[in-house]
């Protein structure tokens, strides 16, 4: 059969895609799979165990201004060119104006971008090998301590260094309520005894004027604002049962169990409280009898009163301090020049301009700007400048009691 020219052409066409498609194929086929690397930190200890879906805030997804795709889960470490900052998502409206002042430098050489990952899964993800940041934002310094104790015997940040790592803001827990239930709970929860005033609300000791008596706290597996809760009733346990020397020891014992069992027979478990902090402060806000009160950092409640005068907060005495650090990590996945600009921006993050726009996230600055003004102007909230803070116990102590408290109060596996 003769084929006429234009049957030709088109022959040819199909030939040629053919030979195009399978010489594609060919090459995808030769092309192996690279499975991501674990990494040179690992798990340690009770480690192993973290929550891997704890979220501080309920909220795990990334917050930044830029067009990078922050949502892409193989998103593990900073490239060459660029430095992963990772913080909670309780600071990302801070944090990503002054990504993008940052960035918008003309000194600026390696642009930062942000990740939101809770401080205790994103440490546990550091030392997995499964998130490798240039920079690390936890909520307080036992997480860093931790973080460096803990990684494979090798220094990857010194909470000495203050050209490596500095507190930058604060935020103290305190107990969230309404100003009629205030009234009765101001004498009881702002007192040395609170914590066993809580416990005898919990049992009936205590007679609540308005009936049934509930309040909560978020997972310390979940949120930092939990771990603080669990802090300062395991730190008040220990004192006042004479074993202040051996928290740890305390944090473990079957006594200590039986008193969180009584603190928190009343305690509301639901969603919110496993979410995170802000989940839970969004849920007292949503409907205030859900809670006679709840544990919230300061800069929270300041936000909600703003929102709500009927809101008030009473401060635990003493309370614990919510303290977000940064830190340049000295990782081997980091070049000098990625080391150089996480200084750089850590440095920023210092600065005068940084601490004034954290007040509008009602943050204490630790240097730079004063939230004094906002303080008093809430004083008929119950808000103050001044108050006493505990010195955190140890991770290990801190650890054991969290795992113990979401057996067995949540009753809940800890994993």
């Amino acid at each position: 059969m003769k084929l006429t020219p234009l049957a030709k052409i088109i022959l040819i066409l199909l030939v040629l895609g053919a030979s195009v498609g399978g010489y594609r194929f060919y090459q995808k086929s030769k092309t192996p799979h690279v499975a991501a690397g674990a990494g040179s930190g690992q798990n340690s200890g009770t480690d192993k165990n973290a929550n891997s879906n704890a979220n501080n805030d309920g909220n795990s997804g990334e917050a930044t201004s830029t067009s990078r795709n922050q949502n892409d889960a193989t998103d593990a470490q900073s490239s060459q060119n660029e430095l992963q900052f990772v913080t909670s998502a309780s600071k990302k409206g801070w944090i990503v104006r002054q990504i993008d002042r940052f960035n918008a430098l003309p000194t600026t050489k390696t642009p930062v971008f942000l990740k939101s990952v809770e401080t205790r899964e994103a440490m546990q993800k550091i030392l997995a090998g499964g998130l490798k940041p240039a920079l690390w934002s936890p909520s307080s310094v036992i997480w860093a301590d931790r973080l460096g104790e803990a990684y494979k015997g090798n220094t990857i940040l010194d909470t000495g260094d203050s050209d490596s790592y500095r507190t930058i803001l604060r935020s103290p827990i305190v107990f969230l309520t309404t100003k009629s239930k205030a009234k009765f709970l101001r004498p009881l929860l702002g007192s040395p005894n609170c914590w066993t005033n809580i416990r005898d609300l919990s049992s009936g000791k205590k007679k609540a004027p308005y009936g049934n008596f509930k309040w909560a706290h978020a997972d310390p597996l979940s949120a930092n604002s939990g771990m603080l809760a669990l802090a300062l009733i395991l730190a008040d346990y220990a004192e006042k049962s004479g074993q202040g020397g051996s928290i740890e020891r305390v944090a473990n014992s079957g006594a200590f169990v039986e008193y969180l069992k009584a603190l928190e027979r009343k305690i509301v478990y639901n969603a919110a409280v496993e979410k995170g902090s802000s989940a839970l402060v969004q849920s007292f806000a949503d409907d205030t009898s859900r809670y006679d009160f709840i544990v919230a950092y300061e800069s929270n409640a300041l936000e909600e009163v703003s929102k709500n005068p009927d809101l008030a907060v009473i401060y635990p005495s003493p309370t614990a301090n919510s303290e977000s650090a940064v830190a340049v990590l000295d990782g081997d996945w980091l070049s000098g020049a990625q080391k150089a600009g996480a200084r750089d921006f850590l440095k920023f993050l210092s600065g005068p301009q940084a601490a004034k726009d954290a007040l509008q996230e009602n943050f204490r600055p630790v240097r730079g700007a004063s939230l004094d003004e906002k303080i008093a102007q809430n004083s008929g909230s119950g808000f103050r400048q001044s108050y006493s803070a505990i010195e955190l116990p140890p991770y290990a102590a801190l650890n054991a009691a969290a795992f113990k408290w979401r057996v067995e109060i949540a009753k809940k596996s800890p994993n």
